[in-house]
């Protein structure tokens, strides 16, 4: 029997879903003039090129354009215009408008100016490229700090089933319910949302598309959850919310390169410490330092799983369901393992699966062959998650950690969903960042 949620009693506790924390912040919400694009992007250009040219009449008492000078003035400009659109994109993912993104993006826009200059031999001016780094840090961290996005009016409800789900998913968000088409008529500010799927009495259709026309924004609910929740809903083949079945062809080429070359450099400078990790577990517990074991990858095919062992040996049986599940502080994990696996450091030996093709660096964790079926069973479209390649880490991962129950995997597969949908180089490099935080602060594992 395939599993739809019916009530709010029906959804797993919401500290398991922190993007929902974060939902005054979405998309849906007012934005200050300081945040549109069009207003930060000339401010950063003109501002670092005033603070270098500041810098180099200060230190040189002229202007003088040497080529050092330059070529670094136009290559920062470069830089801070591809970081602003790296952080840019990463700000439209719910729950990510946070200051603290502004330094990795520009960050490592500037790392790929560096490896260029380093790689082509360009002379460069390390003074007007500091310059330039620290000026966009400054400037976009000024602009986001002075406006931070909020709430503008609130968020209006016309009632029915599908909103009322919404409703459950995020109770801790302020909804007011239009009770009649008379409200919205008074309405000036604030976001709309309605299921425009329903066939809606004609003095409502009148008042919505009288609220269009004042300005109001109009969210379809789906619309509105997926902006909301970071979830995608996945309820009929033929009316799917991904506009197609595929997900971005080109990217997923490009995907495939980067991890061929980011697993092959990564396999090369941790060799010694995989090493050390297995001469450990081999030293503290009986048993082979690498545990292998068949999970569903790409297009639903089994593979093999490499990971570092974190329980204490036992004879694997493939079928046996209740035995795939890692419950909270479960007994057979060893103390060892349980550091490896709080600090991921576990999932190292997948690289050598990215590498032959299995994996990916980013994407839907591959599950046990036998948990997958049982899922398959009772959720809607659960192999549509295969359509690319599984991850070592991905974005249901890093939002809700791991699950076991049929209710808190319904919620993981949206979030699968929602991934695959917005497939890009901005959402890879948002989950890359907050996997690294993941590992510091050990949450999420079991």
């Amino acid at each position: 029997m395939t599993y739809i949620p019916t009530s709010n009693a029906d959804f797993p506790a919401r500290g398991a879903i922190p993007l929902s924390q974060h939902a005054a912040e979405s998309t849906l919400s007012g934005h200050h003039w300081l945040h549109r694009f069009r207003v930060q992007l000339p401010t950063l250009v003109v501002g670092v090129l005033l603070l270098q040219f500041m810098t180099l009449y200060a230190r040189m008492g002229a202007f003088d354009l040497i080529a050092p000078v330059w070529v670094s003035l136009l290559a920062t400009q470069i830089a801070n215009v591809a970081g602003a659109l790296s952080f840019r994109a990463v700000q439209r993912v719910p729950g990510t408008r946070k200051l603290g993104f502004i330094l990795p993006t520009i960050t490592a826009s500037y790392g790929v100016l560096i490896f260029a200059a380093f790689a082509f031999r360009v002379p460069y001016s390390v003074l007007m490229i500091g310059v330039g780094y620290a000026g966009a840090l400054a400037i976009l961290w000024a602009f986001n700090s002075l406006a931070r996005p909020g709430p503008n009016g609130g968020l209006h409800i016309v009632l029915n089933d599908q909103t009322r789900e919404l409703m459950n998913d995020l109770p801790q968000l302020p909804f007011h319910i239009m009770e009649s088409p008379r409200v919205l008529a008074g309405l000036t500010t604030g976001a709309v949302i309605v299921d425009l799927r329903e066939d809606l009495a004609s003095d409502w259709e009148r008042e919505i598309a009288r609220a269009v026309l004042r300005g109001l924004p109009v969210y379809h609910v789906k619309q509105a959850h997926e902006s909301l929740t970071g979830k995608v809903r996945f309820d009929h083949l033929s009316e799917n919310h991904f506009g197609s079945l595929v997900p971005s062809l080109g990217y997923l080429a490009l995907k495939r390169a980067i991890d061929l070359i980011v697993s092959t450099l990564a396999l090369v400078a941790l060799c010694l410490p995989m090493l050390a990790i297995a001469g450990l577990i081999r030293f503290t517990s009986a048993g082979p330092a690498i545990f292998k074991h068949s999970r569903v990858g790409y297009r639903g095919e089994p593979f093999i799983v490499f990971k570092f062992r974190t329980m204490k040996q036992s004879k694997c049986d493939n079928d046996d369901r209740e035995s795939q599940i890692t419950l909270a502080a479960d007994p057979r994990i060893t103390a060892l393992g349980r550091f490896l696996r709080e600090t991921r450091l576990d999932e190292l030996p997948q690289l050598i699966n990215v590498l032959k093709g299995e994996m990916s660096l980013i994407g839907p964790r591959p599950e046990a062959q036998a948990l997958s079926e049982w899922y398959g069973e009772r959720l809607d479209f659960y192999e549509y998650r295969h359509v690319v390649r599984p991850g070592i880490t991905g974005w249901a991962q890093i939002n809700q950690g791991h699950v076991t129950s049929i209710e808190d995997v319904f919620h993981k597969t949206q979030y699968d969903f929602y991934y695959i949908k917005n497939l890009s180089p901005s959402m890879d490099f948002l989950i890359a960042l907050k996997t690294i935080e993941i590992m510091f602060s050990r949450r999420g594992s079991r």
